[in-house]
């Protein structure tokens, strides 16, 4: 996986790209197939979004009923709540009845005593934007609309724009990010990219239910794992408002085991100090 960031001299001409590339313009380092199609969130991404983490597990039997709650909210706030369902810690390890590990390394770090040690709270427990909002960092299940609700009166500090192009023959992901900050921020920031899929069926255990086992559980928003690090990578310190910066990575594996049609590319930039995330985006690749 390769980078680049610089200063935008010409950030209009990437905002400008085309949905579809056939020629793209030569790099030292190419990318891997031919028959790229590219799709962007320039339509959508004129105003602040909010980040719910769901931290769960397969074996968690009273996962199944925050994961209602994260959708509810998701159909009712629809582009404004974007959801990352963290398959991590005691719950999340696999035994002959739940074969599937659904945990990923940067999930894993999050989740552990150099992240946020969300999981040796107990599941089913989950983030709003990263921040503590008084009432601690981990949020139980049954106080996500509420903390939802105050994060939709943060302000909007930055614009992030995704392009991402898909080649389905060599599934292999180009991802072309760009921040533009609206507002003068305090610290260093950074940028993390992650993907995550939809209708993914398995075994679930769910203590509203009897036999407690779902064989077909059907799980949404399910983190697949990062693109730069669980932590990302550094934009600027103390970026003043106007600040712009660009960022790609080229051939970007899609495992065998995913459903592309069912996979999104999620970006967010937060204060590296503190963690409050600024902004989040994300955009379905193919």
């Amino acid at each position: 996986m390769h980078t680049k960031v610089f200063y935008f001299i010409g950030f209009f001409i990437f905002f400008l790209s085309c949905d579809k590339i056939s020629n793209p313009i030569e790099k030292k380092e190419q990318a891997i197939g031919n028959n790229y199609v590219y799709k962007n969130n320039y339509q959508k991404n004129h105003f602040r979004k909010i980040l719910l983490e769901d931290y769960t597990g397969h074996k968690c039997g009273n996962c199944p009923a925050a994961a209602i709650v994260a959708e509810n909210l998701y159909n009712q706030y629809k582009d404004t709540l974007i959801i990352l369902a963290v398959h991590a810690g005691f719950f999340a390890k696999t035994d002959a009845e739940y074969p599937t590990s659904y945990t990923t390394t940067c999930g894993n770090i999050w989740d552990g005593p150099s992240g946020f040690n969300i999981s040796a709270l107990g599941n089913p427990n989950g983030m709003v934007n990263r921040k503590n909002y008084g009432s601690g960092l981990v949020k139980n299940h049954n106080t996500w609309p509420s903390y939802v609700q105050l994060a939709l009166n943060e302000p909007f500090e930055a614009k992030i724009y995704l392009n991402a192009g898909y080649d389905s023959a060599a599934r292999s992901l180009i991802v072309k990010t760009g921040v533009k900050f609206l507002q003068n921020i305090n610290g260093e920031t950074k940028l993390c990219l992650v993907l995550y899929e939809d209708s993914i069926i398995g075994p679930q255990k769910d203590y509203t239910k009897n036999p407690d086992k779902v064989p077909n559980y059907v799980f949404m928003h399910m983190l697949r794992g990062d693109i730069n690090g669980a932590w990302g990578e550094t934009l600027k310190n103390n970026p003043s408002a106007g600040d712009s910066l660009y960022k790609e990575y080229l051939n970007i594996p899609v495992s065998a085991n995913w459903k592309d049609k069912h996979l999104y590319l999620v970006g967010f930039v937060y204060h590296a100090g503190t963690k409050n995330i600024i902004q989040v985006e994300k955009l379905k690749i193919r």
